[in-house]
């Protein structure tokens, strides 16, 4: 109504006088504009308005998630999103057609998906450097910065205090320029992250290689454009995509691929075949492949064109499935015709060719002996180069009936590929040499490869055949069957249901010492690790790329921790694996690697190709994720 607009419009106006153009209830205001403005089919104007919002969201994100806990920063986020969400729904909806909007909603998104894992990584990044006392001293003085300025932004001056208070938001956001400048002239990974933080769709095309687009998806609340409340009893989601071209960056294709709830129901589906076993398997499943490939793949073509060379971004469930396995209506599977590689975010390609490098070295580390015995875990310990400082990590919770069967192929994997890397450069940890506290004390290894029992809890797992366990197999199980352990599970932090076992680790559930450097890393002690130039990252285990879904922000496990430890790229696997099939795929992975002739996607994927012929039930050993 014009009465409502009336208000709406003083309301702004006081705000803007008072508070500054950047506060929290200014972005309200122009958020209460833009759906008055739909609710009239005045969708320009209602465009203007969310932009203008979403301008001020962004500094506002940018202020508060750079000190507050992981918690803190999901919970602000998510609070932030449904804005984010209404954004994409108008251009989705009404500007699909346009491509300025869409290259101008790609930019939003690409800032804005898998914000706070950057954060983090940041973060990280700068507790590295800590050696430099005059970043750590400016890296301490910013952080404080951001967060007075942050206090500030949400606070509301008396009438009397406005000027006063326009001034020290001033000062500070004029101070955290000048030590963002300083830091990024002296500290080159706080100078890249900047720089990845800010890229546009502009500049990704530029370092897309020639031939080669990215794919963004993106898991959307579906907004009612005409209704002004911000939530309803039963929100509903749907998958966009963005098509971005190698080039000058004008070339973005906008797809609406539906309804969310059908294609995560169709995921889960297709998964819970593929991990069963039995007649008919096989069928169901490739069926299943196709109306998958229907769903997210088909819609997709017009825009990829001819191009075979794709970098994916997934988001929500997108990203517990491998694209390689989808099948087309002719039986092929897409690895035959496409090259996928996987992204945590688009933004991530701006710094692929800047990363500090890494040493000649490889660390290949498995075939745990799980039952190894207190005293001769420390013995292995006091007789090598072990920095006590970093045997710390906390643990809270025990792992409930899991399996500790030897891999008796992961030995053979592990000297197989040291011989291939080259034995100068190799090193090789099996048996009771396997221990966590050599993992947590490495140092940026070119190359880190663990082959051993992975795990991804949800409320209870059992032992499986293979590198891992399906919730499943608990089923086909009773109170007699032997080797497992009995524990309590109190798992409520997502990076503490996932991580793999080393040395001890059955030992010490045994004996109710499991807590710290018991054998069993989770993804919250992986955080510890210092894998900044590390190249690439193999988990040779089941259901190491698994872990807690959250829409615009990633998967919550291996894969997320192993990320923000800096590791460039990462291979895992998201299902059951056995033990000699997978032996026999890394090897060849890693000659086609040494051969100098294939990148490491390329590599992967012509093992794969090559090692499983492509028939269903053994490609699930094959679909390792990475990015």
């Amino acid at each position: 109504s014009e009465k409502a607009e009336k208000l709406h419009t003083q309301a702004l106006e006081i705000w803007l006088e008072t508070l500054g153009p950047d506060h929290q209830n200014v972005s309200t205001a122009y958020g209460h504009l833009s759906q008055l403005y739909a609710g009239r089919d005045d969708f320009e104007k209602a465009y203007g308005f969310v932009i203008r919002r979403t301008e001020i969201d962004n500094k506002l994100i940018d202020q508060v998630i750079g000190f507050t806990s992981e918690d803190q920063k999901l919970q602000f986020v998510v609070t932030n999103n449904w804005n984010l969400h209404y954004y994409l729904n108008l251009v989705n909806q009404h500007y699909s057609d346009d491509p300025l909007k869409r290259k101008n909603a790609l930019d939003v998104w690409l800032k804005r998906k898998g914000l706070i894992l950057d954060v983090q990584k940041r973060y990280q990044e700068a507790g590295i450097t800590t050696s430099n006392t005059e970043i750590a001293i400016l890296f301490e003085e910013l952080s404080s910065v951001r967060a007075s300025l942050s206090k500030l932004t949400f606070s509301k001056p008396g009438i009397a205090d406005t000027e006063n208070y326009k001034q020290k938001k001033s000062d500070l956001e004029n101070e955290k320029d000048q030590l963002e400048s300083q830091l990024s002239r002296i500290s080159k990974p706080f100078a890249l992250k900047q720089k990845v933080t800010k890229a546009n769709s502009e500049q990704i095309a530029k370092v897309l290689p020639p031939e080669t687009v990215l794919v963004e998806f993106a898991r959307i609340e579906t907004s009612n454009l005409k209704s002004t409340e911000e939530t309803n009893n039963i929100p509903h989601y749907r998958y966009i995509t963005f098509v971005l071209h190698a080039g000058s960056g004008d070339k973005v294709g906008m797809i609406d691929l539906g309804d969310a709830d059908r294609i995560d129901s169709m995921i889960a589906r297709y998964k819970k075949e593929l991990s069963k076993d039995g007649n008919g398997n096989g069928e169901l499943a490739s069926k299943t492949s196709k109306e998958l490939y229907d769903l997210i793949f088909r819609p997709l073509l017009k825009d990829l064109e001819n191009t075979k060379n794709i970098f994916m971004s997934p988001d929500g469930n997108l990203s517990l499935i491998p694209f390689e396995v989808l099948q087309k209506p002719n039986g092929k599977f897409l690895i035959e015709e496409y090259t996928f590689n996987y992204l945590a975010a688009g933004r991530d390609l701006v710094g692929f060719n800047e990363n500090p490098s890494a040493g000649n070295t490889c660390l290949f580390m498995g075939a745990p002996d799980f039952g190894m015995e207190a005293s001769t875990k420390m013995s292995f310990i006091n007789n090598g180069k072990i920095d006590r400082k970093k045997l710390l990590t906390k643990r809270s919770f025990n792992l409930n009936e899991l399996s500790f069967e030897p891999l008796h192929y992961a030995k053979e994997e592990l000297e197989a590929i040291g011989k291939i890397m080259g034995r100068n450069q190799s090193e090789i940890y099996m048996g009771k040499e396997a221990l966590e506290e050599t993992l947590m004390n490495t140092t940026g290894p070119e190359i880190l490869h663990l082959a051993t029992h992975g795990f991804f809890l949800n409320d209870r797992k059992s032992p499986g055949s293979g590198r891992g366990w399906q919730a499943a197999d608990l089923l086909a199980m009773d109170d007699n069957s032997p080797n497992l352990i009995e524990g309590k599970i109190n798992v409520e932090n997502p990076l503490l249901r996932s991580g793999i076992l080393l040395a001890g680790a059955k030992r010490s559930l045994i004996s109710g010492n499991a807590g710290n450097n018991d054998g069993i890393v989770t993804a919250a002690e992986i955080l510890g690790l210092n894998l900044h130039g590390t190249k690439m990252v193999v988990l040779s285990a089941c259901d190491t790329g698994l872990g807690e879904v959250k829409s615009g922000e990633g998967v919550f496990g291996l894969r997320r921790a192993f990320t923000q430890a800096g590791a460039k790229s990462l291979v895992m696997s998201l299902w059951k694996v056995p033990d000699r099939e997978t032996k026999e795929l890394m090897v060849q992975f890693y000659r086609n690697i040494k051969s100098g002739t294939m990148n490491r996607c390329q590599a992967l994927r012509q093992a794969t190709v090559s090692y499983t012929h492509l028939t269903l039930p053994t490609n699930r050993v094959a679909c390792r994720y990475r990015w």
